[in-house]
């Protein structure tokens, strides 16, 4: 008893070799976006916290900058003044720079009693510092 069997050949077929070539090139350019993934070529860059150094000044009732990056600015520090009943903020604007200074007692509404200062980065939300200053 002897079976005949007849394959269909079909034209239209990828041959073997191919197929794992076309195989291999897919894995390859997806090891490569994953790659550039992890390793930040891609994608959206992180935002870093500028190093800014304050120095309180209590007997001139002032806060200083002692140091700053180079790309601080002041649209991006949220600067909050508080007292036992005030909360206020102060907006300061354009380059920061090492030397600037808030002067607590020449502020619009002055506040009184012992006053805290905080600074917060916003794009990162990260505390800068927080600086009380007592009998403004």
């Amino acid at each position: 008893m002897t079976t005949h069997r007849r394959y269909k050949q079909n034209e239209y077929a990828v041959s073997a070799v191919i197929g794992v070539i076309i195989m291999v090139a897919i894995t390859i350019a997806m090891a490569a976006v994953a790659y550039a993934y992890f390793t930040g070529m891609i994608g959206g860059g992180e935002k870093v916290t500028p190093v800014i150094s304050f120095t309180p000044n209590v007997s001139e009732k002032t806060i200083q900058v002692a140091s700053a990056d180079v790309d601080a600015n002041w649209n991006d520090i949220n600067i909050t003044i508080t007292n036992a009943t005030t909360f206020t903020h102060l907006v300061k604007t354009g380059v920061l720079n090492a030397g600037d200074t808030i002067d607590l007692r020449g502020y619009p509404n002055p506040l009184l009693g012992t006053v805290t200062v905080t600074f917060i980065h916003v794009p990162t939300n990260s505390l800068l510092g927080t600086y009380t200053i007592e009998n403004v």
